[in-house]
This record gives C-alpha cells, sequence and structure tokens, in this order.
C-alpha cells in the first residue's frame, strides 16, 4: 500500500517542527497546552485518513509514525537506529512519545495478563478522589424472586399503569486515586550504543508488569471491594478443598439479567485446578483451542481466564477465584493517563526517569461481579 506521506513532510519541515530541534521539550508543551497526548496532537496537524464506509484506519501508519518514516527513522532490522543515534539527533523530540508507545504495547504483550478487556468503561477526572454512580438492585426488589421488576413493563395493563423506577445514586465514599508506574533506571552510558529494539524489548516488559498489577487491582475488587462496595458474593457451595465443575456452573446461573460471568481472574492453583477438570481436557469441546497442543488457555462457559498473583488479603488466595461481567462490573477512573518524564528522555538522564499512569477501578453494578472461594 502507497502511504501518501505529503503532509507528514509538510508539518516536519513547518518553522514550529524545525524549532523543536533545539527545544526538543517545546512539542510536549505544545500537546499539554492543548490537552492532548502528543499522538493525539499530530493526528490534530496531519490526519490519519479513514474509510468513509467503514469508518475504520485506511492508512498502516499514525500520524506518529509517518512522522518516524518522514525523519527516515527505522526502529527494526539490519538498519534499525541505534539509542544514541536516536538521542543526538534532530530527531529527539520524538523519543519520549516512543519510549511510552514501547511501554504501551508491552501493557498489551499478553493477553492472559491484560486488564484491558475486564474494563467496562474508562472515565476521566481531575481529582485525587472520585464519587462513583451505581444503580442497586438493577431488575430486582428485596425479598421478590428474580426479574419481578421488569425495567421496561409497565406495573399494569394500559397508559394508567405506572412504569417501574430505576433509581441511579452515588456512593456513600469515594474511591482513592493509586499511582501506578515504574522508574527506568538505566544509565544513558550504558545502553546508548545498543539497537533500538533491543532497548525496546526490556521497555515493553515494564509496559507488561504494569498491566499485570493492574490486573491484580481488579482481582483484588471482587475480594476486598473498591472502598464503597463490600467483597463480591461468594457462589461457592461445594465440598471445601476442592473445585468442581459444578462450581462454576453454579457461578455462572448466578449472575441476573442483564450480566452474565465472561472473565475468570484466578491465581496459579486455582488455574490448574480449571484446566484440571476433564470436561476442559477434552479437545472436542473447544473446537481446536486445546491447551495440551497450543499452552493457551481455554474459555470455560465462553469466559477468558486472567492468571493474577496471590494477592494479600484473601487467604488462601490459590483457592480464590474472581469472577466478572466484562461489560459492567469495573469502571476505571484516570487522572493521569500514561505518562513519562519527557524532559528526562531528553537530557538523557533515563536512570531518573519514571512512567506513570494514576487511575483507580471501581465496581460499577452489584451482582457484576462474584466469587468462588473453596477453600
Amino acid at each position: 500500500m502507497l502511504i501518501n506521506m505529503d503532509n507528514a513532510i509538510k508539518v516536519r519541515e513547518s518553522a514550529e517542527f524545525k524549532g523543536y530541534a533545539s527545544d526538543p521539550i517545546a512539542l510536549y508543551k505544545k500537546a499539554q497546552d492543548a490537552k492532548l497526548s502528543v499522538s493525539a496532537y499530530l493526528e490534530s496537524l496531519d490526519p490519519t485518513p479513514t474509510d468513509p464506509e467503514t469508518g475504520l484506519r485506511a492508512c498502516p501508519l499514525d500520524a506518529f509514525e509517518r512522522q518516524l518514516a518522514a525523519a527516515g527513522i527505522v526502529l527494526t532490522g539490519a538498519n534499525q537506529i541505534k539509542v544514541s543515534e536516536l538521542a543526538a539527533s534532530d530527531n529527539v523530540y520524538l523519543m519520549p512519545e516512543l519510549v511510552l508507545r514501547e511501554i504501551q504495547a508491552g501493557m498489551a504483550m499478553s493477553p492472559r495478563y491484560d486488564s484491558r478487556d475486564c474494563i467496562a468503561m474508562s472515565v476521566p477526572t481531575k481529582a485525587a478522589t472520585y464519587h462513583p454512580l451505581y444503580i442497586p438492585d438493577l431488575n430486582l426488589d428485596a425479598g421478590e424472586p428474580r426479574n419481578t421488576k421488569s425495567l421496561g413493563r409497565r406495573a399494569a395493563k394500559g397508559k394508567g399503569g405506572a412504569f417501574p423506577v430505576s433509581s441511579i445514586y452515588t456512593r456513600e465514599k469515594d474511591i482513592v486515586v493509586q499511582d501506578y508506574g515504574r522508574s527506568i533506571e538505566a544509565s544513558y552510558s550504558v545502553i546508548r550504543d545498543y539497537p533500538w529494539e533491543e532497548f525496546a524489548y526490556f521497555l515493553r516488559l515494564i509496559g507488561a508488569q504494569i498491566s499485570v498489577d493492574e490486573l491484580m487491582d481488579i482481582y483484588d475488587l471482587g475480594i476486598n471491594g473498591d472502598g464503597t462496595v463490600g467483597s463480591a458474593t461468594d457462589t461457592f457451595g461445594g465440598v471445601a478443598g476442592t473445585l468442581a465443575f459444578s462450581d462454576l456452573i453454579a457461578n455462572v446461573t448466578s449472575y441476573n439479567a442483564p450480566f452474565h460471568m465472561d472473565r475468570i481472574l484466578a491465581p496459579q492453583g486455582a488455574v490448574e485446578d480449571i484446566l484440571s477438570m476433564s470436561q476442559f481436557s477434552d479437545p472436542l469441546a473447544f473446537q481446536g483451542k486445546v491447551f495440551q497442543a497450543t499452552g493457551e488457555f481455554v474459555d470455560p462457559m465462553g469466559a477468558k481466564i486472567k492468571q493474577v498473583d496471590a494477592t494479600p488479603g484473601a487467604t488462601p488466595t490459590a483457592t480464590v477465584i474472581v469472577t466478572l461481567s466484562s461489560k459492567h462490573a469495573v469502571r476505571e477512573v484516570v487522572s493521569q493517563p500514561l505518562s513519562i518524564e519527557a524532559d528526562k528522555i531528553i537530557n538523557r538522564k533515563m536512570e531518573q526517569c519514571v512512567v506513570s499512569i494514576e487511575k483507580a477501578y471501581s465496581i460499577i453494578c452489584d451482582g457484576a461481579l462474584k466469587r468462588i472461594v473453596y477453600t
């Protein structure tokens, strides 16, 4: 596919961008003043074309990648740039955003530990705390059978009947925004002569660990709650110390409409117990997705398994499983998107550089998370 680079080259050769050669940090200040990320700011100057029928991106490179191409920067292969070559060039203003992108790529390295598909919504906030909304008992009245309170049906036939009421409230307590991140401790004198791809690999590892930490906090929501909502309901009713197929079925069927269990968060011991079940060892049951052959987890009852590390406070963690409805359970509140100290990258003070994100997780709907505690 031929890529039209005309506008990207025009942006690169503008007076504004030529000034970044002598004042690289100015790009980041410019984007910050516009309340945009550097990538979003570049898109505003050189929009990536989209297919008018599908709305999908019609170019394999986005605006930032087109700037790399316009500068002749090669990141892989025999002709890839070295860290020192990028850091000492007139294109150093692209380096902090490139480092950030490598870390973001690492956060998506493994579906097994990726937390993003467990999040129903992401909302911004400027404060250090957040007061979440919720609807209690979405379609249930206390003490009444399931689904007696329809969200759409009038209480009586005819136009005189009243519609049921769904009241939206705020939680009684605020949730506190947490800091996630890593300090990059790598002396520039150590990394400078290495090709970009080798340095980028370790940046992606940093991103992968951030994702692991985030997934553990979502797991912890089901065990300890979010400070406004307590721990999730334990659906286990089987034999203590043993996880049976029937226990998974009981958990799935315990979800009331419109919730549907489609994610399983479990530590290593519980994952082993699930994968060892005879029902999940049959190669014909999963249409070719066979753990024995591929190493990929099966999807019990259509739910993706996410493996978490042991979390303090859950005793013993090996026998505590958290399940959730991914479209209804978890709210991500972001105070500061993933960011990096651009000035330290540019000034080659990598050993003091911090990449961080400020966010919190909270429970959106009661009943959209469950637990299986088979201790």
